[in-house]
């Protein structure tokens, strides 16, 4: 009998617990959901930064082989100008300039008719020396250079370098830069042919800057260098026969017309980023005196793939705050519905014996006023026992609504640690960690929801308590564990129309930055956050006491990707990048000061 009741009162608290994990479980599956969908948008905001610097590096090289090229092509040679015959004083003060530039593989002058007339080439990949003269006519890119105009220059695409038809070994990609040349009477006289070695530019482009895989291709995806592949043009050594669409089985997706692009497909995240040479040198001509007409046969595409193993390691972690967070609900639901099953047997109890004194009470007038004022405050009682009932099922279900994925340090110190005052000290943390990570999940949805709108939303924040806010995620801070102090001073302004997300990220990288960078031999570190007006603007400082900046040094790379200027400090040298970005995209603007020893003040213009 007894073991029954226990099976139907176990079945009770199961359905008082399915009733509230269900819509905490859809949640949780909302929440992962959109928390991947905006890792891996990060993910790809990384990788396109990666192939634009890639892209810009390779434009920055491009930019001064145009120019060497160019270079040869506005010296006004003499009249029959025969530089291996009685013009060999003009060459020689050339051949200094030659021998001084390390990427030249061969230096030539061709007539009319593509014979070489001028030859000087590195032997060994040391020392340039003079070669034997070759006829050229039948070379494509001859052809090509043969009918440059002036202000033309012809590059050719990358390939290995042949002698007489045959592969040079050990192989060379090179690219040829060719100009027409004159001589002082502007008659066209032939060409300058400069073969540039591509080995060394082509390897510091497969150095790694994120975790995924780069592949440079021409418009006809033929892979010219991988950080995937031992041979660099392995479809001309017939390592390799197919193309980066062949390889991939990316033939069914939009990429015969090479445009700029990212897309996820089989596993793999991708990111196309074209080089257009007609579009792109655009941006170097204030380098030139005149700009050149490029003249080339291809462009090149930059590519970028996450792999679906990064991918996987990378979500991970997400799974497992996931699983741990679930297991903490199931947890403390199950403990909730025995309760709410318990209380309501306490109320079965309780009415059953009431009417038992309700029919005792009946034999007389006194004895039924006593049991009156005794059931009078057994109901006060029941009142409050059901009112705290009611409050603590709308705390837990809201409270639960939360994610404690970040739960998983605090609890990760709680089980590391062996000292009880120090076990009590940290229990109330996490009530306050979980706070802050709830308002953070609902930043990300919101933020989420801008992202599909394609728009950042902006609503009226007080910073003060946005301060706050951002101390509570650093456990350092909360835990005592640092000498350091955030002061703020907001006496002429506390509010300020911006976007939550963006700024909460912007103090973030000050605060953070601020306990990397200060000054350990200084009694005290501090972080000041005080507001202005300025002309009828807001204007919010933050200055700190740290080791500080060299400004005559670093002034002009302060605010860039990657930059960073304490080599004895460890970081990425994007904190001040992003929180420029961040500001000027709602058209705040952002200035510093600082002196090495003294401290930095940043000062933010909204």
């Amino acid at each position: 009998m007894g073991e029954s009741i226990t099976n139907v009162m176990w079945k009770k608290v199961l359905k008082i617990f399915a009733i509230l994990y269900f819509p905490i479980l859809i949640l949780t599956f909302v929440l992962i959901f959109y928390q991947k969908k905006e890792q891996l948008s990060a993910l790809v905001q990384v990788e396109e930064r990666g192939a634009t610097y890639k892209k810009n590096y390779l434009l920055d090289l491009y930019t001064s082989l145009v120019y060497s090229t160019q270079y040869w092509g506005e010296i006004e040679y003499p009249k029959d100008f025969n530089p291996l015959g009685n013009h060999t004083k003009f060459i020689d003060n050339y051949i200094e300039i030659i021998n001084g530039f390390q990427d030249y593989d061969q230096f030539r002058f061709l007539d009319l008719k593509g014979k070489e007339f001028f030859r000087y080439q590195r032997e060994n990949d040391k020392k340039m020396v003079f070669g034997p003269l070759q006829n050229k006519e039948d070379r494509a890119y001859v052809q090509s250079g043969l009918a440059l105009k002036r202000g033309e220059i012809f590059l050719s695409a990358i390939d290995l370098n042949r002698e007489n038809g045959v592969l040079e070994t050990p192989y060379k990609p090179v690219v040829r830069g060719v100009a027409p040349i004159f001589n002082t009477l502007n008659e066209k006289i032939g060409i300058v042919v400069i073969n540039y070695r591509m080995s060394r530019i082509l390897n510091q482009l497969k150095a790694q800057i994120t975790n995924s895989n780069f592949y440079l291709t021409d418009t006809n995806f033929n892979i010219i260098t991988s950080n995937t592949r031992p041979y660099d043009l392995g479809y001309e050594l017939h390592k390799s026969g197919k193309t980066l669409e062949e390889n991939y089985n990316l033939n069914h997706l939009p990429l015969k017309k090479v445009i700029d692009t990212n897309f996820v497909d089989q596993g793999s995240v991708w990111t196309f980023k074209v080089f257009d040479f007609k579009k792109d040198f655009i941006s170097k001509e204030g380098i030139f005196n005149t700009i050149p007409m490029i003249i080339t046969p291809t462009d090149w595409v930059i590519v970028q793939e996450i792999s679906p193993e990064f991918l996987d390691s990378w979500f991970f972690r997400l799974y497992k705050d996931f699983f741990i967070f679930n297991f903490f609900a199931v947890l403390a639901l199950l403990i909730l519905s025995y309760y709410i099953i318990k209380s309501r047997q306490q109320q079965e109890q309780f009415y059953e014996a009431l009417d038992v004194k309700n029919k005792a009470l009946s034999k007389g007038q006194a004895q039924l006023e006593k049991n009156n004022n005794q059931i009078n405050a057994i109901n006060k009682s029941l009142s409050i026992k059901n009112d705290q009932l009611k409050e603590f099922n709308y705390l837990v279900s809201h409270n639960l609504r939360s994610p404690v994925t970040s739960m998983s340090v605090i609890i990760d110190m709680l089980q590391e640690e062996k000292e009880p005052e120090k076990i009590k000290a940290l229990l109330p943390k996490i009530a306050t960690v979980s706070h802050s990570i709830y308002e953070l999940t609902e930043d990300i949805r919101a933020y989420m929801a801008i992202l599909d709108q394609n728009q950042i939303k902006v609503e009226i924040l007080n910073v003060p308590k946005l301060i706050a806010l951002v101390k509570n995620e650093f456990s350092d801070l909360m835990l005592g564990e640092q000498n350091f102090k955030i002061i703020v001073d907001f006496k002429e302004w506390e509010a300020v129309n911006f976007s939550k997300l963006y700024l909460k990220s912007i103090l973030q990288n000050f605060i953070s930055n601020a306990m990397k960078y200060r000054d350990t031999d200084k009694m005290e570190s501090y972080v000041l956050f005080e507001s202005k007006m300025e002309n009828g603007h807001k204007v919010l400082y933050v200055k700190d006491n740290g080791v500080g900046i060299n400004l005559e040094r670093h002034g002009a790379n302060i605010f860039k990707l990657y930059k960073r200027f304490h080599r004895n400090i460890s970081g990425k040298g994007v904190g001040l990048f992003l929180v420029k970005s961040q500001l000027e995209a709602l058209n705040a603007q952002i200035s510093v000061e600082s002196k090495e020893g003294q401290g930095t003040s940043f000062k933010i213009n909204f």
